[in-house]
């Protein structure tokens, strides 16, 4: 998967990393991010925006599965390994 951003970047081979989600409100949730580079992540991109309905759960199992519904195909990454689907 390519991300493309609005100032002309573009992520190619993009693969989806479960970050524990840091806001205040979510604390002890989890969020689903796009990255170059599973292993070593610089920065990502949330697969679902955080004014968007969904994006954060409580497990990471229900994380894997809000993207494997999204997005099947693409492999899922916890702290750089992947997820089982």
């Amino acid at each position: 998967m390519n991300i493309h951003y609005s100032d002309g970047r573009t992520v190619e081979n993009a693969v989806i990393d479960i970050w524990d989600d840091w806001h205040t409100e979510r604390a002890g949730y989890v969020r689903a991010f796009w990255v170059a580079d599973p292993i070593n992540p610089q920065s990502g991109s949330p697969v679902v925006g955080y004014c968007s309905p969904g994006g954060s759960h409580k497990t990471i199992r229900a994380c894997v599965d809000e993207c494997a519904r999204l997005y099947p195909g693409i492999p899922v990454y916890r702290n750089g390994r992947q997820v089982n689907r």
